[in-house]
């Protein structure tokens, strides 16, 4: 096995070296509110990103142990993998996929042999073994083989799929006990429910090359050549183990996403959504719930930056008569709507830091407490979260809390923005025009190939929801004819956003705009639909009524039935 270190984590902890002026493997500091010492935490993100990003299976593995030793600073390791068809390796039906100072002669001892039977155990159970003493660890019952080996400190972490490992992590010191803390086990647990994912889309990306070489050298004709690929993309997703009929799209980069939601939409694991503004992340939250055994349960979601810090509280946990002023009756927090289902929040990384440590607290002890109470309330709730901007980037910055964003990111869905997936646009101007023609009660009208093409080619920084916005425009300008080039040309004021041709930039503002009419139009929809009832229209669109109240008030929508029906075009 080769001992040497992939060039990525040698940069790294050079990097880190020369930033930090010490090992990352120093003793702990107080490096925030999770307690893990910044220089390790960062190179723990680095490290996590990297690893996420790749796709060839043997430099995957390799990333992964090496990253191990390095966090930790034990002296050996191996990555162990489950393959039934390996009898010749250390344990039956278990592989060796990568090694660090353990060469195929000490493998092949009698007495690793022996010391590896624990190992089976924690493996075959799922879950985490760590002893300071192995010499004196009753769990090692072959104290001879122990001793040969002089091993002391150990520690074995799975690489859990669906509650059930595909390997795991050894990591062991033949000379100091003790080594590896309770920060050690947090980093590597979190840092192998990643793994696992990574290892799994590797193996799978190695298939489908496998698959696309077999293509090519069968079909010689482009065209032909184009068409059998698309038709493998859809098959891939015909044997997903979900539907997920609500999110359109089969490029590449969503097909990564269906498979990582594939992993845990039956899991209750946390899962943290990150994608620019207007990429679909409610979407793909409701999918996690409605393909999971909580789909019976209510689905509930609600954007963090759209409810003022003072009442936010009051909005999650709920609040008792007088509790405050205004407070004029009791009130059910979103958790204990969400209870037996899912809560979705959106935008938390715009929670302040005082917020942040009143969640963490639910998350650990499972009950919220309402404001203005002296009884907590159990709460039995998935949650999903999701932001635009990047928690690894807050953390660091000591802008959000270390200890929440592990406890809120058991898995990281990172949403490809519409330009990384062109593919998918057809698929989506397709559906969007049908659902914005049955919304507005408009003949439905195609859009010609040259319209597509431009469309294709625009960068939408706003992402799906500007795509929308400007489709409806579109739509109402045509009038039930084609859409077509010339009409895109002659309006070009329908283009909110001002980026016209791929590479165009659009203002902040603009996209705010853009983003603002799409949710508008998205209200009005839901309200025509259900005959201006409120309370149904906020059911429709996953939101609280007081949180659609605060959306009509922020949009500039009237509140007043008769003004109500007019702007929605009911009268």
């Amino acid at each position: 096995m080769d001992d040497e270190k992939p060039r990525t984590l040698k940069s790294l902890e050079q990097s880190l070296r020369a930033g930090a002026g010490k090992s990352p493997h120093a003793p702990t500091t107080a490096g925030g509110p999770g307690g893990i010492a910044p220089s390790r935490f960062r190179l723990f993100c680095q490290i996590n990103r990297k690893i996420s990003e790749m796709s060839d299976l043997k430099s995957t593995l390799e990333e992964i142990l090496d990253a191990a030793i390095l966090l930790t600073g034990a002296e050996r390791g191996l990555l162990l993998l489950r393959d039934e068809n390996e009898s010749l390796g250390p344990l039956p039906g278990i592989r060796v996929g990568a090694a660090r100072k353990l060469h195929q002669k000490t493998l092949a001892e009698d007495a690793f042999r022996v010391s590896l039977t624990a190992v089976h155990k924690a493996i075959e159970d799922c879950e985490t073994l760590v002893t300071d003493n192995a010499q004196l660890d009753p769990r090692f019952a072959e104290k001879k083989s122990v001793l040969a080996l002089g091993l002391t400190a150990i520690l074995v972490v799975p690489l859990e799929i669906r509650s059930q490992a595909i390997g795991a992590v050894y990591l062991d010191h033949r000379f100091e006990t003790g080594l590896f803390s309770p920060e050690d086990v947090l980093l590597m647990e979190a840092m192998a429910a990643q793994a696992a994912l990574a290892i799994e889309k590797a193996e799978h990306l190695r298939e489908l090359e496998e698959a696309r070489k077999r293509l090519e050298g069968t079909v010689k004709d482009q065209e032909k050549k184009i068409a059998v690929l698309s038709s493998e993309l859809t098959r891939s997703r015909d044997k997903l183990r979900y539907g997920y009929e609500e999110i359109i799209g089969q490029s590449p980069g969503m097909m990564k996403v269906f498979e990582m939601l594939d992993h845990v939409s039956d899991t209750t694991i946390p899962v943290w959504i990150l994608g620019e503004s207007g990429t679909g992340k409610e979407l793909v939250a409701r999918s996690l719930h409605l393909n999971s055994a909580r789909a019976k349960g209510p689905f509930v979601a609600e954007n963090v930056s759209a409810i003022p810090e003072t009442l936010l509280e009051s909005e999650l946990f709920g609040h008792k008569k007088g509790a405050f002023t205004h407070a004029d009756r009791d009130r059910v927090g979103l958790f204990e709507q969400a209870s037996g289902g899912t809560l979705f929040l959106d935008e938390v990384a715009d929670m302040s830091l005082a917020m942040q440590a009143k969640l963490l607290r639910v998350l650990q002890e499972g009950e919220i407490r309402p404001v203005g109470s002296s009884k907590k309330v159990k709460i039995d709730v998935r949650l999903v979260t999701a932001s635009h901007r990047d928690l690894d980037l807050l953390v660091r910055q000591s802008k959000f809390r270390q200890d929440l964003f592990f406890r809120i990111n058991g898995l990281t869905v990172r949403l490809p923005a519409l330009r990384e997936r062109r593919d998918d646009i057809p698929l989506l101007v397709d559906h969007l025009a049908q659902r914005i023609s049955k919304g507005f009660g408009l003949p439905p009208a195609p859009v010609e190939g040259e319209a597509l093409q431009v469309l294709v080619r625009r960068d939408w920084p706003g992402n799906i929801r500007e795509l929308e916005s400007v489709l409806r425009n579109l739509l109402l300008f045509s009038k039930g004819q084609p859409v077509t080039k010339g009409l895109i040309d002659a309006q070009p004021e329908l283009f909110r956003s001002g980026s016209a041709a791929p590479g165009g930039t659009a203002s902040q503002e603009d996209i705010e705009r853009v983003s603002d009419d799409a949710e508008c139009a998205r209200i009005a929809e839901a309200l025509r639909k259900h005959r201006l009832d409120k309370q149904k229209t906020a059911k429709e669109l996953g939101i609280s009524l007081r949180s659609l109240y605060n959306h009509l008030e922020r949009l500039g929508i009237p509140k007043k039935k008769r003004l109500l029906a007019s702007y929605v075009g009911m009268r």
